[in-house]
């Protein structure tokens, strides 16, 4: 069986193959997108850390607070005046935060009084938040010197003000943190075996069906167990291949461009890939396999396409649940195809272990499951209705 199996599967190929324009898509969609988002998320990261590094603040009526300004010229702060219609500037992004100083500000300082300024900004512009953060720190200070000095004045100890003092320590590592950063190759490795096997598992029993040479193939003197494993096969090779040029293409785009940018944190190399193309193997043998199942009941190959994308859209899903869920790791999770897998790629990509467990339990099952429904195939094709019922 396993002779005439691969016959089917090397037919399987040379069809495939013969589709140029749609071969070209997928490798070229492979090869662009992944590494060109990689590209873009490296650029707009570096692009904040720039603007977190900056000392600089947009101040309006500077002239009413000298003992600010001061303070900012002695922290070797960069100060702009801020234009007249600074509220519409920052409503339109091109600029991020300005600190307005009201005019009686110096007098109620001086006389110790409540003192209020205010802090323009839109928090709904994600590339103004170093800029927020970093004014707000710069007048937290400036709050904490004036309150040291009034205390001084009178002969208390600033110390008596702080009774809790807080040293922060981040146990994550750069590559950890960088692992956030870089959620989108988890992302793109659990949907590349989808998008590169679903045409060819498509067009091997749907299309074929349609096309109604799926009668003449099974006339053959071969069981229908090998058709449904050459078939398989050659579509699990196809989901393969993408995901590995759509890896390595994130490997070019971290080495040629995203580490330089920021290389403490974008860390994604050819020992990192080889881990992933492990993982993602057995998800990708069932990912083809069950792309086959539902494409068997297509009576055309539009109608199997459109029921394939139901399961691409569910799997599409699972990064996203866990990345906005905040759902945390749990052993259950293995035995849960796609979910299994991508924790397994997150904790590569964080530098973590990889135990026995994480590894074999999501192959194990998605092997099992591949093995089901290839067997629930060729059922189908001794099925009248399947092979002969055409739209």
């Amino acid at each position: 069986m396993i002779r005439r199996a691969i016959t089917v599967f090397v037919k399987e190929i040379r069809d495939a193959l013969r589709d140029r324009r749609t071969a070209l898509m997928v490798l070229v969609a492979s090869v662009v997108i992944g590494p060109l988002t990689l590209v873009l998320v490296a650029q707009f990261v570096s692009g904040l850390e720039e603007r977190a590094s900056t000392l600089k603040v947009r101040l309006a009526g500077g002239e009413n607070a000298p003992a600010l300004v001061n303070f900012l010229q002695r922290a070797d702060v960069d100060i702009e005046k801020a234009p007249e219609d600074y509220i519409a500037r920052v409503k339109e992004g091109t600029l991020d935060a300005v600190i307005v100083v009201p005019r009686d500000f110096h007098e109620r300082w001086l006389a110790h009084e409540d003192a209020r300024m205010e802090l323009v900004f839109d928090d709904s512009r994600t590339e103004a938040a170093p800029a927020i953060r970093q004014s707000e720190r710069l007048l937290e200070a400036f709050n904490h010197e004036t309150a040291y000095l009034r205390l001084m004045a009178r002969g208390v100890s600033p110390s008596l003000n702080d009774s809790l003092k807080i040293d922060r320590v981040n146990a994550a590592t750069p590559r950890q943190k960088g692992a956030v950063l870089l959620f989108l190759i988890p992302m793109f490795a659990i949907l590349a075996p989808l998008l590169g096997g679903m045409t060819l598992a498509i067009d091997a029993t749907a299309g074929e069906r349609e096309r109604g040479s799926l009668e003449p193939l099974l006339a053959n003197p071969v069981s229908t167990a090998a058709f449904a494993m050459g078939k398989w096969l050659a579509a699990w090779a196809s989901a393969v291949a993408v995901a590995v040029i759509t890896l390595a293409g994130f490997v070019l785009a971290a080495a040629l461009y995203a580490e330089r940018k920021l290389p403490a944190l974008l860390q994604f190399g050819v020992p990192e890939l080889a881990r992933f193309v492990a993982i993602i193997i057995p998800l990708a043998a069932f990912t083809s396999a069950a792309q086959m199942l539902i494409s068997t009941y297509g009576r055309s190959y539009r109608e199997a396409q459109t029921y394939v994308s139901y399961l691409a859209t569910a799997v599409s899903f699972v990064p996203l649940i866990v990345m906005f869920s905040g759902a945390k790791e749990a052993p259950w999770q293995a035995a849960v195809p796609a979910l299994g897998q991508l924790m397994a790629l997150q904790r590569v990509l964080r530098g973590d272990g990889l135990s026995v467990f994480d590894a074999v339990v999501p192959a194990g099952v998605s092997f099992a499951l591949a093995a089901l429904a290839v067997a629930a195939v060729a059922r189908l094709l001794r099925d009248e209705r399947i092979v002969f019922g055409r739209s």
